[in-house]
């Protein structure tokens, strides 16, 4: 590990109770026992790659979810770690098992020893392969840290290290959503990470626009921009939403084919019930996309980084702009955006 006040590298022996070994100095994040594998350089790493190189200000769950990427686990690992645990628990034994035995049988008996094993592997695997479907079904995807374990583990000793949180990093708790005078559109979007990281870097007094966390707190008579997940409760989210508003509702939803294959996105996996996601989608989508939903995978919209977040969002409102001012108005499309991959 590199100590962020010398720049020494350091091995785990040289950096006892979080003390720099050269520099004397103390460092919050070991990384062999911090969350995601973290020591402080790197968790600087990934608040820069947050603001972009621009200042803008990131929520603590965009950078929990930013530290995750890549790190999740997936049901390919799940599978290979089934047949892994076959083999070391059943497979292994039964062969040594087989060796006693061939050795009290005699030697004249030798064949049985790798045939007891073999047997006993080809078995497991197809008990396994037979059954990786209803496995597989019931298999989930979650964070494997919660906002409040990401916390304890890493905010908290950044904290009593360095006086205060990463630069440029916010809790959602903290962050004032603006009053706007005379509002021009509405922003509805239930998570309050989101709803954050657009206050801390004033989108709405660029477009003088009302965020709101649900239906019933939004004013009547102005276009609403609706930010949702890429699931099918952000999809039910927008279907109510166009049904109790109408047609000034512009959805801005996070599209499956946006995640769906990209390595580096959040993409998380609950068990769905019998409910299809064409029964909740308004605008098309791609026959992969929803196969992708209706198998139980979502992606959070507050796991997009504020860059592609503030793009997408500017983009919707511009449009919103455009129709309203006879010399910007064009013929565009609305619906859901193409989102950045800036």
């Amino acid at each position: 590990m590199i100590c962020p006040h010398c720049n020494q590298n350091l091995l785990r022996k040289e950096r006892g109770d979080r003390t720099c070994s050269t520099c004397k100095q103390r460092f919050a994040l070991e990384p062999k026992e911090s969350t995601y594998g973290l020591h402080d350089l790197r968790l600087l790493k990934l608040v820069e790659k947050l603001s972009a190189g621009r200042g803008l200000y990131s929520t603590v769950t965009q950078l929990r979810y930013t530290a995750a990427r890549r790190r999740l686990p997936n049901l390919k690992e799940a599978y290979w770690t089934i047949v892994g645990s076959w083999v070391a628990i059943v497979v292994v034994p039964t062969y040594l098992l087989s060796i006693l035995v061939g050795a009290a049988l005699g030697s004249s008996r030798w064949w049985m020893i790798p045939l007891c094993g073999l047997l006993v592997l080809v078995i497991g695997l197809a008990v396994i392969r037979a059954s990786w479907p209803l496995l597989r079904r019931r298999a989930h995807v979650r964070m494997q840290v919660s906002d409040e374990a990401f916390r304890d583990d890493v905010l908290d000793p950044w904290t009593s290290v360095y006086g205060g949180l990463p630069p440029r990093v916010v809790y959602e708790s903290w962050v004032m959503i603006p009053e706007v005078a005379h509002p021009r559109m509405v922003l509805l979007c239930a998570d309050p990470s989101v709803r954050a990281c657009l206050a801390a870097n004033r989108v709405p007094e660029g477009f003088d626009m009302v965020l709101v966390e649900s239906l019933d707190r939004v004013p009547p008579g102005l276009p609403v921009l609706v930010l949702h997940d890429a699931s099918i409760p952000g999809f039910e989210f927008a279907k109510l939403a166009r049904s109790m508003l109408g047609d000034r509702v512009r959805a801005v939803g996070l599209r499956p084919r946006s995640v769906m294959d990209d390595e580096s996105a959040i993409r998380l996996r609950e068990p769905v019930s019998a409910r299809s996601a064409t029964q909740f989608l308004h605008d098309p989508l791609f026959p992969n996309e929803i196969e992708w939903l209706d198998d139980g995978w979502w992606s959070p919209i507050a796991a997009i980084p504020p860059a592609r977040l503030l793009a997408a969002v500017s983009a919707a409102a511009g449009q919103i702009e455009d129709e309203s001012d006879p010399d910007r108005r064009s013929a565009r499309q609305l619906g859901f955006l193409s989102w950045p991959t800036a």
